[in-house]
């Protein structure tokens, strides 16, 4: 299972993108266990790619579509959101709460799903994967990415587990936490646009 980064860089938003499809594929049963579901669904989605990869420029909304039927079921939005919202979820509405994990969801697959395009022969490694008794419904997947230049960089699954199916929660990337990321930007957007929340929803974009 391999693909490559044609420049040879691989982005933040490319390796965030590998994270994500790595989750898709199968339902990560809890039987299963985390760790093997993410390796047999990462052949699954890397040979998927090749088949969507025309869709970006022959029709764009239907790659958009594509990616986001197979990342949706697997990704636990909600959840995410919730962190990254973080001390303003209590305040917002549940309509607020509901618009922002749609909008959130859509600028997310939306960013990612362009970085797409830039995946060609890049070998990917499932190395480690932990868990503890105390919570027995979380988890976490260490990968390596090697670069066609010799460069190595890890990936770090938090997934957590959903009605008996593991779905990703948070990502870090060689030490940076993307959920922290982007909590600090919607605290950084609340401040731009006076604390209304209905403003940082309508002017979300994914800043990675």
């Amino acid at each position: 299972m391999s693909r490559t980064i044609r420049d040879g860089i691989l982005p933040s938003a490319v390796l965030i993108m590998i994270g994500f499809l790595l989750m898709a594929g199968q339902a990560m049963g809890e039987q299963k266990g985390a760790r093997i579901a993410v390796e047999e669904s990462t052949n699954q989605l890397l040979s998927k790619l090749v088949e969507i990869q025309p869709l970006y420029t022959e029709n764009p909304e239907q790659f958009f579509q594509q990616v986001g039927s197979s990342l949706a079921p697997f990704i636990d939005f909600k959840g995410f959101s919730r962190g990254v919202m973080a001390k303003y979820y209590r305040r917002a509405t549940d309509d607020q709460k509901s618009r922002f994990v749609s909008v959130f969801q859509d600028k997310m697959i939306r960013t990612y799903a362009k970085a797409l395009v830039e995946f060609d022969n890049q070998r990917v490694e499932v190395v480690e994967s932990t868990s503890t008794e105390s919570k027995p419904d979380r988890a976490a997947i260490d990968l390596l990415v090697y670069s066609n230049e010799g460069a190595v960089y890890t990936i770090n699954y938090s997934m957590v587990l959903v009605d008996a199916q593991w779905m990703l929660r948070n990502v870090t990337i060689e030490g940076i936490n993307i959920g922290l990321q982007f909590r600090s930007q919607f605290a950084a957007y609340m401040d731009k646009y006076g604390n209304s929340i209905d403003d940082v929803i309508d002017n979300w974009s994914v800043d990675v």
